[in-house]
């Protein structure tokens, strides 16, 4: 269960706050005018949240490739048709990077 405190309450005890979420105290939700604005945890459990959402994200590309490859095959592309298109794209900005360095 989290702590909810004021911003005002919170100053004074920032230090015996720090110190319990060090011990495994809960999250500690720090508010503005009863507003929720912040959230005080512990380094180990952001950590852990960070890294969580680093493989979420790792996760979601994986599967947008596994669907992006399976669309692919099923309309007949082959990986080097996409190696084609890269290429040709990739072509095209150069030519259009150099133009415009020239000041066309």
């Amino acid at each position: 269960m989290e702590n909810i405190i004021g911003i005002n309450e919170a100053r004074p005890k920032l230090t015996s706050l720090i110190e319990s979420l060090a011990k495994g105290a809960s999250p500690v939700v720090l508010t503005v005018n009863s507003e929720p604005k912040s959230v005080l945890l512990n380094y180990e459990e952001y950590k852990r949240l960070r890294q969580a959402e680093k493989e979420c994200k790792r996760l979601s590309l994986k599967l947008a490739l596994e669907k992006a490859r399976a669309n692919a095959t099923a309309n007949g592309i082959t990986e080097n048709d996409v190696l084609e298109e890269v290429r040709s794209i990739r072509k095209q900005k150069k030519g259009s990077n150099h133009e415009n360095s020239r000041g066309y």
